[in-house]
């Protein structure tokens, strides 16, 4: 693996990382008082509105617990969001099909190891025992 490949896969998940330490210091002063629904709300919609999915699987590289498989962008989005505001590493693939669709995949990860995508596998089906997508998520593993 190249250095700029490395640095930018760590410059992301210290973004992935920032966000949520901004998310969990909101929850947190919303449950003490110190901030509106209103104010997160915008906030929350403000980061949303800049999401822009991987425009290939060239990024992915590991293990990833694959939850959704669909064409409609604002859905993946939308499950993406859910398990990340719970604390999950999710992020969405874009892959086009050899009949030109476009399939965002939405995914947990990414993982080194295959243990640790089953075990997040296992977490998710026990956390969300009637949501359609944790029921029939798959472990998929990406090489470089």
């Amino acid at each position: 693996m190249k250095y700029s490949q490395q640095a930018g896969r760590i410059s992301k998940f210290m973004l992935m990382l920032i966000i949520g330490g901004i998310v969990f210091g909101a929850y947190t002063a919303k449950k003490k008082g110190m901030l509106s629904s209103k104010t997160i709300t915008s906030s929350v919609s403000s980061i949303k509105s800049t999401f822009t999915p991987s425009p290939s699987n060239e990024d992915y590289i590991g293990y990833g617990v694959q939850l959704m498989a669909t064409t409609q962008l604002d859905q993946a989005k939308e499950l993406m969001n859910d398990f990340a505001s719970d604390g999950y590493s999710a992020f969405v693939l874009a892959s086009n099909t050899k009949k030109g669709r476009t399939y965002y995949k939405v995914r947990l990860g990414p993982y080194a190891h295959r243990s640790e995508a089953l075990a997040i596998k296992d977490k998710v089906v026990q956390r969300y025992p009637k949501s359609p997508y944790v029921k029939s998520s798959l472990v998929i593993f990406k090489p470089e």
